[in-house]
């Protein structure tokens, strides 16, 4: 089964070379240093188990200029797209989805540019009813029309999301961008 194919997966990307991306988090107060990990693309765990990398950082084969990581969110490695570009400046993208047929689906991508949140968009089941939220202004590859959708749960699926990260940059549905350019590795203290 494909990344994208499963029940939930996680994934954000950065408009940075992964070598610059590690330069960057090595130069703070509490240094990071990175350690190769091997990457096992489509059979790579979303576990939080201790054996499990925490934070896994490739440079897709067919894109090497943008960094990918799969977050663990139980460990809050989600923030770490938002702290790289908030702190260093990177251009990047967060995307979270799950199957529908879940007992609490969700679809939501957030994109950064020149340090600060650009956009903002989310459909959940957080309760008995749908939400849908957005913050920022429309971006040029986003379907309006789609949120206008009279079901709240139709206003974002998965399939516009691949769309949107393809649009923005990362070609996440090239079979390239689950291998990568040089070693992965996950961030370490």
């Amino acid at each position: 089964m494909s990344v994208l194919a499963r029940p939930f997966f996680n994934l954000a990307v950065l408009k940075v070379p992964l070598p610059a991306l590690v330069a960057a988090f090595g130069t703070l107060t509490w240094p990071i240093s990175a350690k190769a990990t091997p990457l096992v693309f489509p059979s790579q765990p979303y576990s939080s188990n201790d054996a499990d990398p925490p934070l896994l950082l490739w440079s897709p084969a067919c894109a090497p200029e943008l960094t990918a990581f799969m977050p663990r969110v139980s460990s809050g490695d989600y923030f770490v797209v938002e702290y790289a570009c908030r702190r260093f400046g990177f251009a990047g993208i967060a995307l979270r989805s799950t199957m529908q047929d879940v007992e609490w689906p969700l679809n939501e991508f957030i994109v950064y540019e020149s340090n600060e949140l650009q956009r903002h968009v989310r459909a959940m089941k957080d309760s008995p009813r749908w939400d849908f939220y957005t913050e920022g202004a429309l971006l040029d590859f986003e379907n309006e029309t789609a949120y206008m959708a009279r079901r709240v749960r139709d206003r974002l699926q998965r399939e516009l999301l691949l769309d949107y990260v393809a649009s923005w940059g990362a070609p996440v549905g090239h079979p390239e961008f689950w291998s990568s350019y040089q070693e992965a590795m996950t961030l370490v203290r």
